[in-house]
């Protein structure tokens, strides 16, 4: 397995890619993986095993060097089977998964968690497709990107898992909850106006906004903080669980602005359905049949204050529908479960294994 960075580091992919490795080192307990990745700090071991996987990080950062350093791990651990977790932000936007899955020599699974566009370093993603044997997407977007890049559809859609595991749902009467990175890709004047407006006619409402906070180095969270001198508005910051889950379990709603539209590579959006909460979000840019209108969310299409004013409403005001919503995101999530999307890149690999190594080493 190679991604660009690996826990402890707070990363998206890197904790997909931990949770993956653990939940297919379950269902396959003979075989042997191996994860490449940097070290997060230049003192770090190059070498540690975590939960039984070996972690190679030789190199610290993605600069030429290091790049070189990489590829040369790559070509001497000798894998059956390499599968890159490409996101290019990860790699520092360089060409480092096209090179390492040159110099691996073997059949290469890529996941495409998203595909930037409108990056220079796209020219990286669409190298790595090329040389990919077998290529999946975590969204529709991220397919019809790739086709549209490369000209090859993608071997199956499939999608990011929950980050969080289930527990029993306490919801707090007024508590409204986002989760996840507070960045340009979620709208969150959007809720937090509806919120303020929602407040003066009288309802007793609070938003905790769950994630990673640090208003003194990041420009987007430094303009957000004035929404803090609210008494009602919390930034948790980092969490971790339990206290993630707890926190999370105690929301009556979960507000998810997405900019650019929900989809299944979206970990928060999972983290909701398994937690059975019910979801407010934006509509998919693409088509996505898992995720249904007033099923298992409620889409707000208009991007105003007083559509996800109304929204909220909705939820507070009608017990069918929040039941409805909370019971859709439970069913939702049994579908889209982390030993059902190992079980699917299992097969993925016995089909690009050859017959002497399967079973026996990955």
């Amino acid at each position: 397995m190679v991604s660009g960075n690996a826990p402890p580091v707070i990363d998206g992919v890197a904790d997909f890619t931990a949770r993956l490795i653990a939940e297919m080192k379950a269902q396959r307990p003979n075989w042997r993986f191996s994860w490449l990745t940097r070290r997060p700090r230049w003192w770090h071991a190059p070498v540690v095993r975590r939960n039984g996987v070996r972690l190679v990080r030789f190199n610290h950062t993605w600069v030429e060097r290091d790049r070189k350093l990489a590829c040369s791990v790559a070509a001497k651990l000798r894998p059956n089977l390499v599968h890159i977790q490409e996101q290019i932000h990860s790699f520092h936007e360089t060409d480092a998964e096209p090179r390492i899955a040159q110099a691996a020599g073997c059949p290469i699974v890529t996941t495409l968690h998203e595909y930037h566009v409108e990056l220079p370093s796209v020219v990286h993603t669409n190298a790595l497709v090329v040389r990919s044997d077998a290529v999946v997407s975590n969204d529709t977007r991220t397919a019809e990107r790739c086709q549209e890049q490369t000209g090859r559809i993608v071997d199956d859609r499939l999608w990011t898992g929950n980050p969080v595991p289930p527990r029993p749902r306490r919801p707090e009467p007024g508590a409204i909850a986002t989760f996840g990175f507070l960045s340009t890709i979620k709208t969150l004047d959007l809720p937090f106006q509806a919120i303020k407006t929602l407040r003066s006619s009288g309802r007793d409402l609070k938003w905790r906004l769950v994630g990673p906070y640090a208003p003194k180095i990041n420009r987007e969270h430094a303009r957000l903080s004035v929404m803090g001198e609210q008494a009602w508005v919390e930034f948790t910051g980092s969490l971790f669980e339990p206290a993630l889950g707890e926190m999370l379990s105690r929301s009556r709603i979960m507000v998810l602005p997405f900019a650019d539209g929900a989809s299944l590579r979206r970990s928060t959006l999972q983290a909701a359905w398994s937690l059975g909460i019910p979801v407010i979000t934006t509509p998919p840019t693409s088509d996505e049949p898992a995720i249904v209108d007033e099923e298992n969310c409620l889409l707000v299409r208009e991007p105003t204050p007083a559509a996800w004013a109304a929204a909220i409403e909705r939820i507070l005001d009608d017990a069918a529908l929040e039941a409805k919503l909370a019971q859709g995101s439970l069913d939702t999530a049994a579908r889209f479960s982390w030993p059902e999307l190992a079980r699917r890149y299992l097969a993925i690999y016995d089909r690009l294994l050859p017959p002497t190594t399967k079973g026996a080493n990955d």
